[in-house]
């Protein structure tokens, strides 16, 4: 439990970056869809970089563990995609809004990859 709570305030740091960026791409006019790769990437990043040292305590392997990473944020950001064309094409949400209530189910399932795969001792 210790260690979910701090991959949600390591990756709570992403996610926050990477609403920041979506929201303020979203407010210049920029189509949702590219306001979440670049917010997503930002936020993938950054969530990396504070989990790897933080939450899973993991200083070797620093590129496997990239390249893990970056391949669960990769279905992550498929689930993360879908879920917002569901809930902004099909339901006609608030982008802003969708994204939010997109991250719950993305966390969880990042966060089982992740521990799985990414950060395995």
């Amino acid at each position: 439990m210790k260690q979910f709570l701090l991959y949600c305030l390591c990756g709570g740091t992403g996610v926050l970056t990477d609403l920041a960026i979506y929201w303020l791409a979203v407010h210049a006019g920029v189509h949702y869809q590219l306001a979440n790769v670049a917010g997503y990437v930002s936020g993938t990043l950054v969530s990396f970089a504070l989990n790897r040292v933080i939450t899973f305590n993991q200083r070797d392997k620093v590129g496997q563990r990239l390249a893990m990473f970056l391949a669960v944020a990769a279905v992550g950001y498929a689930a993360s995609a879908a879920l917002l064309a569901v809930l902004i094409g099909g339901f006609g949400l608030d982008a802003r809004l969708a994204k939010v209530l997109s991250l719950p189910m993305v966390v969880a399932l990042q966060f089982t990859l992740n521990r799985r795969f990414s950060f395995k001792q």
